[in-house]
């Protein structure tokens, strides 16, 4: 009897695994904010907080990043840099030898680095999470550039 109810536990605990599992390569279209927080959560990020409706800020080893979801659900990842003298010279060429992000100066001069994922289509929450991978990536090396780059005294 006891070895029933263990093998009925074993195979409850694998159905589960196998759901679970399924789950993340299942693509949808749009995620709640809270949804993304969780996937987030799960993968190891612990700096993770809705900042707003639709907005969650991300911390990554002391860089902060904003995901941006927008009404059609595509998403946006924004990190920004300030305190960098570079000029749209600069931005042009990171933007010409990079790929995968856009990098631009905003109304303050601060330096910008963005990128989309399209939710149109869809995506798995493991494409999600390499998305960010991809972008955390991107972040290090714009922040290398910046100091390569930077003008000021």
């Amino acid at each position: 009897m006891i070895a029933s109810f263990r093998r009925a536990g074993l195979l409850a605990a694998l159905l589960s695994l196998s759901l679970t599992a399924a789950g993340q390569d299942q693509l949808q279209k749009s995620y709640t904010d809270q949804e993304l927080v969780d996937i987030l959560r799960n993968d190891g990020y612990r700096a993770v907080e809705i900042s707003d409706e639709r907005v969650i800020t991300i911390k990554v080893d002391g860089l902060t990043y904003v995901l941006f979801v927008y009404d059609d659900d595509d998403l946006q990842l924004y990190f920004g840099m300030t305190g960098y003298v570079v000029d749209a010279d600069d931005m042009n060429t990171w933007n010409r030898t990079k790929r995968l992000s856009r990098a631009y100066l905003d109304d303050d001069n601060d330096a910008i680095l963005e990128a989309d994922l399209l939710a149109n289509a869809g995506y798995t929450e493991e494409q999600f999470l390499e998305w960010l991978e991809v972008f955390n990536f991107s972040a290090r090396e714009f922040q290398q550039f910046l100091i390569e780059n930077d003008q000021g005294e």
